[in-house]
């Protein structure tokens, strides 16, 4: 079994890397350790969709992996969703891609040059693939932007406009690029702060950064068994 972890940076994976046993080491990006049976390789592919892309897709290309799972922590826009808790998305959206008037944000779908069914998107969204029970843990809606909002007026127009529970900067990246290069793709996200005008000391990042990994570890020992 074949793991693609993806992060945007190191401190998100560093707690989960110091449980496994290292491998293998092609760069300062991409590590590789085991888990018993299972090989993870480690990518660290930067902060937002641009960076992602990029370096996923080149991995992707040099190796076949059986599941790609992008992991890290996220604002939540949403006050059901705990500081620390870890999630599961399932569907994510880029938000910020699309036109400007004077009066509005359009997606690129809103504004008609892009089907909301063409593919991969499946009605103006990317979906991961179905887990079959393997992943017990709550399942969320996303959307990734190119920037982390922490203003007022931004965070209105998200809540306003997106129907979202978190926010990252790299999810529907993954999503894209594995639904091309025909790969099953995951989403694991741990909440570390609520998406509201920026106040770090509301943030609990440790908190978030312990759960994620014993989250991953639980994953990574259950997997086997998947279906």
């Amino acid at each position: 079994m074949n793991i693609l972890l993806v992060a945007a940076t190191w401190m998100e994976v560093n707690l989960l890397v110091d449980e496994l046993e290292k491998t293998g080491e092609r760069s300062h990006l991409f590590k590789e350790y085991c888990l018993g049976d299972i090989n993870v390789d480690i990518l660290i592919a930067g902060i937002g969709p641009t960076f992602t892309t990029f370096h996923l897709t080149n991995t992707l290309k040099e190796k076949k992996y059986n599941k790609v799972i992008n992991i890290g922590i996220a604002g939540s826009l949403t006050r059901e969703l705990k500081i620390g808790e870890v999630v599961n998305v399932v569907f994510d959206e880029f938000a910020d891609l699309g036109i400007e008037t004077q009066n509005e944000f359009l997606t690129l779908f809103e504004a008609g040059f892009m089907n909301i069914n063409e593919y991969p998107f499946e009605n103006g969204v990317l979906k991961a693939t179905h887990s079959n029970g393997w992943i017990d843990l709550k399942k969320v809606r996303g959307i990734t932007t190119n920037r982390s909002h922490g203003s007022q007026s931004s965070i209105v127009h998200l809540l306003s406009k997106y129907p979202a529970h978190t926010e990252s900067m790299e999810g529907a990246a993954v999503f894209y690029v594995c639904k091309w290069m025909g790969v099953d793709c995951f989403q694991i996200r741990s909440i570390s702060n609520y998406v509201e005008p920026r106040d770090s000391s509301k943030w609990n990042i440790p908190l978030a950064l312990e759960n994620l990994k014993e989250s991953l570890l639980m994953l990574l020992r259950n997997v086997s068994v998947s279906v």
